[in-house]
């Protein structure tokens, strides 16, 4: 029911996310936090932050991941449509953007496919690599 609740019964928190409809409000919070608390926020959308560790992010978490599996991330095709995407579409090889994206989240990418409310990832994936 309350986030330190929450907080104090769980072994590790990776990320938390705050929405709210005054994004001036929420933005103010969020430089609150990256100044005073030394964490990182990530947009999620227009309207939500994601608040995690510094260098919590995707395309830093795939990176390392795929790396620890021996991989390489020029052989990585990711898909993404919301702003806490965008470090990991610039980390993939390819960075594909959903159509319903922000613009912003478009132009990171390499590739722009339909919308995700659409199989246009299937047919990417069909297309492309199979």
């Amino acid at each position: 029911s309350s986030l330190r609740q929450a907080a104090e019964e769980v072994d590790a928190i990776w990320k938390f996310a705050l929405t709210d409809e005054d994004t001036t409000k929420l933005n103010e919070f969020a430089l609150h936090v990256e100044q005073t608390l030394g964490l990182e926020c990530e947009w999620s959308w227009h309207d939500q932050v994601d608040i995690a560790r510094k260098g919590n992010s995707k395309g830093k978490r795939l990176t390392q991941f795929v790396e620890s599996q021996g991989g390489s991330m020029q052989d990585v095709i990711a898909f993404g449509d919301n702003y806490n995407d965008i470090s990991m579409l610039e980390a993939a090889g390819i960075g594909v953007a959903m159509g319903n994206a922000d613009d912003a989240v478009k132009a990171r990418a390499n590739i722009v496919i339909g919308d995700n409310t659409t199989d246009s990832i299937a047919q990417y994936i069909y297309t492309h690599l199979l």
